[in-house]
């Protein structure tokens, strides 16, 4: 009989199944978003450091958008859905606007040109040149690889540097995010950032005004060492506080 207990297990049974197959087929699908998710939000992070809200707001908020709305596709439970038709297009679209706002307006923000996201990097060879004319009494706080927490060992140069703000209260500084080589570039743009954030989090809680400090990530893209090992790579995760 079809309502045999034997036929209720055998169904139960092949529920289940079906059930665990799309759901691995579900997380197998957002992990092919992953990339592209990854890409748009560093360009959006770099973009919103560098004013995009104030100087390109319908365009970054259709990108932001777009973001926000590729994000839920790939967490939707559709195992099946193809992302190149359904969204690449879409999204290229918003972010193709964006830069092209941008690209006359912003000064720096650094990306990979492999990225279909990313917004060009202009020529930024003079204000290099001035910024590393202006020797910056300020210290380097360098990081483990791969992490952005604070290490014990850079405190007393984070607390020299409050000291030297303290008494210099006119200032104003950026703090350059840097990442060593390792990794792909969108990965260290939001590894570089975060490692910037840190530093910032660090000196607004010693007493200085969030407003003397703007922060940028460089990611890989300006090396202070150019070897290719651990002795150029740990000169290389650093934050770099200049002066504006």
């Amino acid at each position: 009989m079809d309502g045999s207990p034997k036929t209720g297990r055998r169904f139960h049974l092949a529920l289940i199944c079906a059930s665990a197959a799309l759901m691995i087929a579900g997380c197998a699908t957002t992990a092919s978003y992953r990339p592209e998710v990854d890409s748009m939000r560093a360009v959006l992070t770099e973009a919103k450091v560098v004013g995009a809200e104030t100087r390109a707001p319908e365009e970054f908020a259709a990108a932001e958008a777009c973001l926000d709305w590729f994000t839920h596709e790939a967490t939707e439970f559709t195992p099946f859905a193809d992302p190149d038709a359904r969204i690449r297009g879409k999204c290229l679209t918003a972010f193709t606007a964006l830069r092209e706002k941008m690209a006359a307006s912003v000064a720096r923000i650094p990306a990979e040109a492999a990225s279909p996201y990313a917004l060009p990097a202009p020529d930024t060879a003079s204000a290099r040149g001035t910024a590393e004319k202006k020797a910056s009494p300020l210290k380097d706080i360098f990081f483990d690889f791969d992490k952005s927490s604070i290490r014990e060992n850079v405190k007393r140069s984070l607390i020299e540097n409050v000291q030297w703000l303290k008494a210099h209260p006119t200032a104003s500084i950026i703090i350059e995010g840097h990442c060593d080589e390792r990794g792909t570039g969108e990965y260290n743009l939001a590894l570089g950032q975060r490692r910037a954030k840190s530093v910032t989090n660090y000196l607004v809680a010693a007493g200085i005004d969030a407003k003397r400090i703007r922060v940028i990530s460089y990611g890989k893209e300006r090396p202070f060492a150019t070897g290719h090992d651990e002795s150029a790579w740990q000169l290389n995760r650093r934050a770099h506080l200049a002066l504006q």
